[in-house]
C-alpha cells in the first residue's frame, strides 16, 4: 500500500472528487489550503485570490496506477492548472 498525497488548484475540484470515488475506494480531503510553488501564489489574499485542496488516499499499485493516469488526463486538459502527487509507502493503518 502506498499513500497518494495530492494538492490541486480548486478548480478542478469537482474533477478531482470523481477521480478519488472512481478509482480510491475512500480519500481525506482538506479544502482552502494555501500554499507557494512553481506557479503563482495561492494564498487566498485579494492579491493572491487561489487556493488549494488537498486529498490523500490509501491505494494498492493498481488503484494508484488508475489515479495516475486520470491525474495525467486531467493536466493535459486543464494545462495551466496546478496538480502535485506525492506518493510515499504506506507501513500502517489502523
Amino acid at each position: 500500500m502506498n499513500l497518494m498525497f495530492i494538492v490541486y488548484s480548486n478548480a478542478v475540484d469537482d474533477e478531482m472528487l470523481e477521480i478519488a470515488r472512481r478509482h480510491a475506494g475512500g480519500y481525506t480531503r482538506f479544502s482552502g489550503v494555501h500554499g507557494e510553488g512553481r506557479g503563482e501564489p495561492h494564498l487566498g489574499s485579494h492579491i493572491w485570490p487561489g487556493v488549494n485542496n488537498c486529498m490523500m488516499a490509501a491505494v494498492d499499485k493498481k488503484q494508484e496506477a488508475a489515479i495516475a493516469e486520470d491525474l495525467r488526463l486531467l493536466k493535459e486538459k486543464f494545462t495551466d492548472i496546478g496538480i502535485r502527487v506525492f506518493t510515499v509507502p504506506l507501513r500502517e493503518m489502523y
